[in-house]
């Protein structure tokens, strides 16, 4: 990991802060194409790998596929033959890199309140996505060919080249000892004095889509299948989201790739991403001194106070009826 910043006063109360922050994960082992066929064995096509031939397994398993008399000739050039399905715990044979540039901008004010702005500028690269999904809320983009990983790499999953978050808290320069009505006093400064605002704004770019196709007929006995992109379609539809539930994306521009191949799409696609974050959380707050020692606040709280809704990724499977809605 790497990390360094440099942090200056502007102006009397005004600081900003710049640092970068990056990492950067290298493989330690190399590892076999688990669950896959080699590339070399793909031109025989689904003729030959998907012909039955007599299954050597046949009364060693009890159960599944390899329990039939005969099984599928692709199955018995896997790695493992002996399994239909092998998967490693911890992948040694993956790299990941993660790179940022982080502004933060603060603003105090002498009458009472201040102003944060943090913005994160990123991109996280890599082979391989994190082993605890339900930790993200992004995506997990799966691997198509275990034999070829370098045309693996891609943004992650989850990455988010552009965040922004706003808070804010501000004592209304209303009331007694403030700049406006500062000398009022009795019921008066009861009602008007102690009044402020404070609240978060959230903007985020949304996740990059991961693409797969509904069958894979790459006959690769593991991994996945993706599209094919079409060279020189345009997939971006412009228009608010509201306009574009029906098709996010354009949708001709990505076909299912002829069988025994694998689709040139890679990963992760960023040309189209899924809805980004647009969230205002407000609050309104009144302070009122009963005594030199204790005070009362009455606050109203709003989260996503105008009611923006936050869509999730379009269909993604390439063959489905609901891709690209």
């Amino acid at each position: 990991q790497w990390n360094f910043n440099v942090e200056r006063e502007l102006l009397p109360g005004m600081a900003v802060e710049v640092a970068y922050a990056g990492s950067k994960g290298t493989h330690l082992v190399g590892g076999p194409a688990l669950d896959q066929l080699a590339d070399q064995y793909l031109p025989l096509g689904s003729g030959v790998l998907q012909n039955q031939v007599k299954n050597p397994f046949y009364g060693l398993i009890p159960f599944g596929s390899l329990a039939a008399p005969t099984v599928a000739y692709g199955q018995l050039l896997r790695p493992y033959p002996q399994y239909t399905g092998v998967t490693a715990s911890n992948d040694g044979n993956r790299d990941s890199v993660y790179h940022s540039m982080q502004i933060k901008l603060e603003k105090r004010f002498r009458q009472g309140g201040t102003v944060l702005a943090a913005y994160t500028w990123s991109k996280n690269i890599g082979d391989i996505e994190t082993g605890m999904g339900w930790l993200e809320a992004g995506p997990l983009a799966g691997i198509q060919n275990n034999n070829n990983l370098r045309q693996e790499r891609a943004v992650s999953g989850f990455d988010v080249p552009h965040r922004l978050i706003v808070s804010y808290v501000y004592d209304l320069p209303i009331g007694r000892g403030k700049k406006f009505l500062g000398s009022v006093n009795g019921f008066g400064d009861k009602l008007l004095s102690g009044w402020g605002v404070n609240g978060i704004s959230t903007f985020q770019s949304g996740f990059p889509l991961t693409f797969t196709t509904s069958s894979n007929s790459t006959n690769s006995f593991g991994g996945g299948s993706r599209p094919n992109y079409v060279g020189g379609c345009a997939p971006v539809i412009s228009g608010a989201a509201q306009a574009r539930l029906n098709g996010w994306f354009n949708t001709a521009c990505f076909v299912a790739p002829p069988a025994s191949t694998f689709g040139n799409l890679g990963r992760t696609y960023t040309a189209v991403r899924a809805a980004g974050i647009a969230q205002y959380d407000f609050s309104v707050f009144k302070g009122i001194a009963l005594t030199e020692r204790f005070n009362m606040q009455f606050r109203t709280e709003f989260f996503n106070i105008f009611n923006r809704v936050q869509f999730g990724p379009p269909g993604e499977v390439k063959g489905n009826a609901q891709f690209g809605v």
